[in-house]
């Protein structure tokens, strides 16, 4: 490289080399990923300026930052700008990514990490897209997670890069999707393995083997056709109508944005599409689910932030797992597969072993199905898997989980002959849903090194790990827990050491009351539609279903004698425990399930062995106020406790460890938005009607008077 543009802004980075090739650094100062702020506009045309001056014949854009493209832009700079602001912002980046498209040289895209949002809409506008076949390579346009669209003309480059079809689906789901999927859908032109990605695109522009693209006129048979059906007005409102006719039955109305660029993309005009996607912008930035998501989306953000600087300690490095059971299997499978260390599964039954060591690799397969692993990396990481009766490498292990069942005396059993074993610096994890950590740690001899580690089922869907540090946890010990979890791929939650810890605790009374419904006459599918149209993925029937009824009901006792009556089981429960009912586990729940755990239909025979017939007396807005009452009541009660560091974090938590409905800000938000004096209103009245289940707390009390 023999010239540098000194004044180019830090951001976008030119050199222009002997071969005339103009090579773009995107490389955003003080910041881990490339977060692109108000001023990528003029960055972007200042270093075009700089290839066209210098009479460059081809452009590369590639990232500084490892495993990392562009993340996005920060959504939150927009909030401060008036509509007028907005619309002349999205008519800007639109401008400048045309300009990108338009430019006489060939432009290609080195993408090797996470390819996200606007930097996806860069993406686009270059002829080509030569991307890492790395398994961390993603693409996505997120933007509607967050209650907006694309505003830098996403909306109408990739529906006619993709098909109609294909793009709808990406610009609606938000949905990350791999490098071979990208390669098969056309999103992106050729995988090549990291370590000579940019050579190779470098070589394709010094050789001539590319020429600019001419979009107006596609070369490919199949991509003339599709454009002229797909320009078709009629077929295409069409085909629109049907999606959205499909997907409110999904999201039941609760997404804007998902209307709205479906409503936009009927209009079949590039130039006028661009003009809808600036003025929708201006419209969903003004919802209130814009408003809450963007929220939401910058806490969660932030809260990453502390936990990787709360985190700064060296990687684990060895892993054993005590207990060979679905969950033990899981998190042996995060550590091969996400952490890629190698771990150790102990269990004195040799068969039970075996199944989990069957357990991890039908995981791998299905991850190199969805195009996550490559054989070979498959192969590779499952060999990290390792299982048998005794414990092994007693020096080289940093941390123990213990994922045996739930028995106070056997943890403590586990406690102790671990620290027997292995090294004094070993940390031991225990996974436990229902004991205090201090009551695990009391029979150790370095309870410093004790720590809670509560993971949730499924392990491998679960975002969220719980991290309960006891009174006298180590800081050190502390960290490590929370560095592990960030190499499992989760994201880590600090809370007490009080029964239920958060999650479980606030979720409970809402699994319970559902069933108490369905004691009452309510039928099973209109129970979890209720929920459904408030805005859960899941109904709380068909939660129970993916846990197992069985956890729930071991569980429970310790809640019921901390925590109190309003933890006590439904009276009927005990008649489904006796049936065997242990959901879609063996595969008899409240709903049906076929051999391979796919769900059917809900069990007419439940009302039988429950001994109630399904009325149906209850509207789905009464189901929906009793269950969620039950929850924020719970979600109160922990902030009186002190279980949370922070609200902020509760709504995270309770989006991501629950499936909270995210347009609805998390469980604290939605609690502000109503208000504490209407929520009291709503339990005392429910408090007359259902008993003393639903009496408020004293935190909401105080929240109601002030």
């Amino acid at each position: 490289m023999t010239e540098q543009q000194n004044s180019t802004p830090a951001s976008f980075q030119i050199e222009i080399d002997d071969n005339r090739i103009a090579v773009v650094s995107i490389n955003v100062v003080n910041e881990s990923q490339n977060w692109l702020s108000d001023g990528f506009i003029e960055e972007l045309r200042d270093v075009m300026g700089s290839a066209i001056y210098n009479q460059a014949r081809g452009l590369i854009f590639v990232s500084s930052k490892a495993k990392n493209f562009i993340q996005g832009y920060k959504l939150e700079q927009l909030r401060t700008k008036t509509d007028d602001e907005i619309k002349a912002f999205s008519r800007e980046a639109q401008l400048v990514m045309r300009e990108i498209n338009t430019l006489k040289m060939p432009v290609i895209a080195v993408i090797d990490g996470e390819c996200f949002g606007v930097g996806l809409e860069l993406a686009l506008a270059c002829d080509y897209r030569i991307a890492s076949e790395e398994s961390y390579t993603k693409f996505a346009m997120p933007q509607v997670r967050s209650g907006i669209l694309p505003f830098a003309g996403g909306t109408q480059r990739l529906p006619r890069l993709l098909g109609l079809k294909k793009g709808t689906t990406m610009l609606v789901s938000g949905q990350k999707i791999g490098a071979e999927r990208a390669l098969e859908i056309g999103l992106v032109d050729k995988l090549i393995p990291a370590s000579n990605l940019f050579e190779s695109a470098y070589n394709l522009l010094v050789n001539n083997q590319i020429q600019k693209i001419d979009y107006k006129n596609p070369i490919e048979r199949c991509k003339r056709v599709r454009k002229q059906v797909e320009g078709n007005k009629f077929i295409r409102q069409k085909y629109l109508d049907y999606i959205e006719n499909r997907i409110w039955h999904k999201y039941f109305g609760n997404y804007p944005a998902v209307s709205s660029i479906l409503e936009m993309l009927k209009e079949p005009h590039f130039k006028q599409g661009l003009e809808l996607e600036q003025k929708c912008l201006v419209d969903l930035l003004r919802t209130e689910q814009a408003s809450v998501l963007i929220n939401l989306k910058q806490s969660e953000r932030n809260i990453k932030q502390q936990y990787n600087q709360r985190a700064q300690v060296k990687d684990v490095q060895q892993v054993s797992i005590l207990g060979s059971g679905y969950m033990g299997a899981g998190i042996a499978y995060l550590t091969a597969s996400k952490a890629q260390i190698p771990v150790r599964i102990k269990d004195i039954h040799p068969s039970e072993i075996q199944k989990a060591l069957q357990t991890c690799y039908k995981l791998m397969q299905g991850a190199m199905k969805r195009k996550q692993l490559s054989h070979g990396q498959m192969i590779q990481r499952m060999n990290l898997i390792t299982g048998g009766e005794r414990l092994v490498a007693a020096q080289s292990t940093d941390l123990v989980i213990e994922a045996v069942y739930e028995n106070l005396e056997l943890k403590q059993q586990m406690v102790q002959e671990s620290e027997n074993y292995y090294s004094e610096e070993t940390i031991f994890a225990s996974n436990t849903s229902t004991f205090s950590i201090k009551d695990i740690a009391s029979v150790a001899k370095r309870p410093e090194n004790v720590i809670g580690f509560h993971y949730f089922s499924p392990v491998t869907k679960r975002q969220m790990v719980e991290i309960i540090p006891h009174e006298a946890t180590s800081k050190k010990t502390i960290a490590t827990a929370i560095h592990f979890a960030i190499q499992q791929g989760k994201i880590p939650l600090l809370v007490a050491d009080k029964e239920g810890f958060f999650i479980n605790r606030v979720l409970t009374p809402f699994l319970l009351e559902a069933i108490q419904c369905l004691v009452e006459g309510e039928s099973i599918e209109f129970i979890d539609r209720s929920l459904q149209e408030f805005g859960f993925k899941l109904g709380p029937l068909e939660m129970i279903d993916d846990m197992g009824l069985d956890v729930l009901v071991k569980s429970n006792p310790a809640m019921v004698r901390e925590l109190g009556a309003r933890f006590k089981l439904p009276e009927n429960i005990g008649l489904l425990i006796k049936n065997d009912r242990k959901g879609r586990k063996n595969k008899r729940g409240f709903y049906m399930y076929d051999s391979k755990g796919t769900r059917l239909q809900e069990d007419k025979s439940i009302y039988h062995v429950m001994e109630t017939i399904a009325r149906n007396d209850l509207e789905s807005e009464q189901i929906a106020r009793r269950c969620i009452l039950r929850m924020i009541n719970e979600a109160c009660w922990c902030l009186q406790d002190n279980v949370i560091l922070s609200k902020d974090e509760g709504n995270v938590a309770s989006v991501l460890g629950f499936d909270f409905p995210d347009f609805r800000g998390g469980i604290y938000a939605y609690i502000d938005k109503i208000g504490a004096k209407e929520i009291v209103s709503q339990l005392r009245k429910h408090t007359q009607i259902y008993g003393a289940r639903f009496e408020p707390c004293e935190w909401l009390l105080e929240q109601a008077e002030s």
